[in-house]
């Protein structure tokens, strides 16, 4: 009996933790972030204020083939309201797989920004702050750096910037 209780309340505690676990919404402030282009080396400071209007994140992985197929609809996205917004991507990567994704990039002309972020231990800052699980993601930010859309779907991203327009 004392064993079953003792799992009881150990499943009850993480149970209370996941629930505790904060998670960047729409509605949330983001603050300054920065990171390192993956294909130029060069740290890149990102300030929502200096954006046209609008920020977008977009997390992938090269393994994710859900991630993969978007890709070409996030090109023609990008390139269509690049006078709104300027978009940064965040490749979720084992180092062993950047070579896959830098010419997943190349292929699919994802000419912005692609901050890695490295998958191990404490290696993923932005994925780990803003609790990134699924891939793609895309985070929509306005000037003041608050969340306004997050989505796995581009679509809903499209449908909000078509509607303040």
């Amino acid at each position: 009996m004392r064993s079953a209780l003792f799992i009881y309340f150990l499943l009850v505690s993480f149970s209370l933790k996941a629930q505790d676990e904060y998670v960047p919404t729409v509605g949330s402030k983001l603050r300054t972030l920065s990171g390192q282009d993956m294909m130029t080396g060069k740290v890149i400071d990102i300030e929502f204020a200096n954006s046209p209007a609008y920020t977008l994140f977009h997390f992938w992985k090269s393994n994710s083939d859900s991630s993969i197929k978007t890709f070409g609809f996030l090109q023609q996205f990008v390139t269509k309201n690049k006078s709104k917004m300027v978009a940064f991507g965040f490749p979720y990567e084992y180092r062993s797989d950047i070579p896959l994704a830098k010419e997943l990039i190349r292929k699919h002309q994802l000419n912005w920004p692609q901050l890695v972020q490295y998958r191990q231990p404490n290696g993923a800052a932005v994925v780990d702050v803003l609790v990134i699980k699924e891939f793609p993601t895309y985070i929509l930010i306005d000037r003041e750096g608050i969340i306004i859309v997050r989505s796995n779907d581009l679509n809903d991203v499209d449908a909000l910037l078509k509607k303040l327009q």
